[in-house]
């Protein structure tokens, strides 16, 4: 016959199934640790992955702006000195054309002198030496004049010339300066790091 169940035995095997399920829960919570700790170490890569780009795509931004300031720097000197030529150029066509003034002044009083001597002549005897040497004088100081007066239009107009050069240069450096800045500003402004979305 079979010998009875004794309490000792019915504890025993209870004692047994509850190690059982505690090992289980143990086994299910430390699987479920290690794929957290797992998920936390893949994001972490990711978030440090991340970083690195940004800070390489700043320090990339940072030398861009660096050479936009330098470019800014040579455009502002250059501008500089188109406007310290485009002064120059002024003060030498003012001084062009008051040296022009001087040049009509001087020819008027030529032609109104030519004019009273041609009229002396006219009076005085045809065969008269005196009044033909003053009038072969009055005709050189005349054409004198006249190659001055031509020399002084060309220079003028070369002079002219010259300051609608320096303007157009100006405008053009100036447009290049705006161009600069323009960049500089666009630069400058930060850029937004794309978020990662979270697994």
């Amino acid at each position: 016959m079979n010998e009875p169940i004794t309490p000792r035995q019915k504890k025993t095997s209870a004692a047994t199934v509850v190690l059982g399920l505690l090992a289980l829960v143990l086994l299910i919570t430390t699987f479920i640790f290690w794929n957290r700790a797992k998920g936390a170490g893949t994001r972490m890569a990711e978030t440090e992955s991340q970083l690195s780009q940004a800070k390489a795509e700043s320090t990339q931004l940072r030398a861009q702006l660096d050479e936009a300031k330098a470019g800014s720097a040579n455009v502002q000197k250059q501008l500089e000195e188109a406007k310290g030529a485009s002064a120059q150029l002024q003060t030498q066509f003012d001084e062009a054309q008051n040296r022009t003034s001087q040049l009509q002044k001087q020819l008027e009083e030529s032609t109104t002198s030519s004019s009273q001597l041609k009229t002396q002549l006219e009076q005085a005897a045809a065969g008269s030496t005196q009044n033909q040497a003053q009038a072969e004088e009055a005709r050189q100081t005349a054409e004198k004049l006249q190659r001055e007066w031509d020399r002084a239009k060309a220079s003028s107009a070369d002079l002219e010339k010259q300051a609608t050069e320096a303007r157009t240069q100006l405008s053009a450096l100036q447009q290049k300066l705006e161009a600069a800045q323009s960049q500089i500003t666009e630069l400058q402004t930060p850029k937004e790091v794309p978020r990662t979305r979270r697994k």
